[in-house]
């Protein structure tokens, strides 16, 4: 009986020209959107690789200089651009791409996309991900809000119970037949960017396959606790009309109320600190220490006399070594403490902020979505930590390298002699090595238990309803 009734309405919705329409609709933007986010995700990862190859050549035509000036002169790196990208661009937008790595400071990444973006951003932008997680309901909505609602308002609801059909039959095959209707209809898409992540180099790479196939499972989850809400007020309610309207209202709290509010709670409860006021209390604690009662100049005074008491030595001047080149290093580590204590910190506040916003979505299931899709995609901000923090391990070990030739080359000024190419070579090129697929799935954890719980609970709800679905 329930196939019966799932091949029914499976036929009944494709037969609904409406339905047809919107859904070729749906269709034709998911695919002009993932095709533009791919020819992006190529010309970005072009672009990144000729500018780097341009900031090779600079580097190791800078000429001749000393290796302290050389540690100033700087690099630029850049955050390349995940594979699945084409299909969620997550907080992309937002964070820059650019890290200009200099001594003495941490910079964060620079050139972000929304700073060059017209004030519709705020709308956002259309996007695989986007379309999937605001269109696709829609569609859900129009597949379900008459179909026990209508049928109780025409009168048939009665002659089918009258047959002898149990209520949860005719429940459970409206949502097999509906479902199966939006499976077909979101399969070329599946298929679409399964070609895509194939024709994009080193798209298998990091566990892509694995990445994509979970992010199905993901919009799946999404979906289909969806169609169970929407088939439940359909149930409960007298009238399409009404059922439509309190979806519709549903949909708006869950896509644009939701994300902005749970983003403003987050902040008012986990606040981050201004750029001014982070900055000012880091350099603070490079002056007076972490336990602001230890100057760094007396610090300093300390290592000078250790130093000489290490070598024996009554002077700095008798040192073999050019006691500045070891100074600086020292001074790096010490604001190596500085930074990681006080970036560690802020980032971790970010992520408690993130974590927040998704448990919100037990309350928006969007919310636990986006967090599973981004984190998934390699678009969020564990991702994004990431980087920043393999960028300044290889600042670190630039200038490591840097100080340690000042060290050793005694010629010149206090600040050593010359070096030309052959220093500059044996600084190696950013190579930046993406987390591993645990890494992702550890990190969409939060999410896909937001929705598995969601996909459970309306289910549940609509079994529960379904024995008391009665004609009017």
């Amino acid at each position: 009986m329930i196939l019966a009734i799932a091949r029914k309405e499976f036929l009944d919705a494709w037969r609904d020209g409406r339905f047809r329409i919107a859904a070729a609709g749906v269709v034709a933007l998911l695919g002009v959107a993932l095709l533009l986010a791919w020819q992006q995700v190529q010309r970005t990862r072009g672009e990144h690789a000729a500018a780097a190859a341009l900031e090779r050549e600079n580097w190791l035509n800078q000429g001749e200089k000393n290796s302290h000036s050389a540690g100033h002169y700087g690099v630029y790196v850049f955050k390349p651009l995940a594979p699945l990208a084409l299909f969620d661009r997550g907080i992309e937008p937002f964070v820059g791409t650019t890290v200009y790595l200099e001594a003495h400071r941490q910079n964060q990444a620079s050139f972000l996309p929304a700073q060059d973006a017209t004030a519709m951003r705020r709308f956002g932008e259309l996007s695989t991900a986007t379309g999937l997680q605001l269109l696709a309901p829609l569609l859900v909505v129009l597949l379900t809000f008459g179909a026990l609602a209508g049928e109780r308002e025409q009168g048939t609801l009665r002659q089918v119970l009258s047959l002898g059909v149990r209520p949860r039959d005719l429940v459970l095959g409206k949502a097999f037949g509906l479902g199966a209707a939006l499976a077909v209809l979101l399969l070329p898409v599946a298929v679409f960017g399964a070609l895509a992540l194939a024709k994009l180099p080193g798209g298998d790479g990091g566990g892509g396959w694995v990445r994509l196939a979970s992010m199905g499972g993901a919009y799946g989850l999404y979906l289909a606790a969806l169609l169970a809400v929407c088939l439940a007020v359909s149930a409960i309610t007298s009238t399409p009309r009404t059922a439509l309207a309190v979806l519709l209202v549903s949909w708006a709290a869950n896509a644009v109320l939701a994300p902005r509010l749970a983003s403003d709670l987050a902040q008012r409860i986990l606040p981050t600190p201004k750029w001014v006021d982070f900055e000012a209390a880091m350099n603070k604690a490079m002056h007076d220490g972490l336990d602001g009662h230890n100057p760094r100049n007396a610090r300093l005074q300390a290592f000078a006399q250790s130093t000489l008491q290490k070598y024996g030595k009554a002077r700095i001047e008798e040192l073999s070594f050019n006691f500045n080149g070891l100074v600086m290093l020292e001074s790096e580590r010490l604001a190596g403490e500085v930074f990681d204590h006080h970036f560690g910190q802020l980032w971790d506040r970010l992520e408690s902020q993130d974590r927040w916003v998704t448990w919100a979505g037990l309350a928006a299931p969007l919310l636990g979505l986006r967090s599973a899709s981004m984190a998934l995609a390699g678009t969020d901000f564990t991702q994004h930590r990431h980087f920043s923090v393999a960028a300044e391990q290889h600042r670190r070990d630039f200038v490591r390298v840097l100080n340690e030739d000042m060290m050793n080359n005694t010629a010149g000024d206090h600040h050593g002699g010359v070096a030309d190419r052959t220093l500059w070579e044996k600084l190696p090129a950013f190579r930046y090595d993406p987390p591993p697929l645990a890494h992702a799935l550890r990190a969409a954890t939060p999410g896909l238990v937001v929705l598995l719980l969601w996909t459970a609970g309306a289910w549940t709800a609509l079994l529960l309803v379904a024995p008391r679905l009665k004609p009017n």
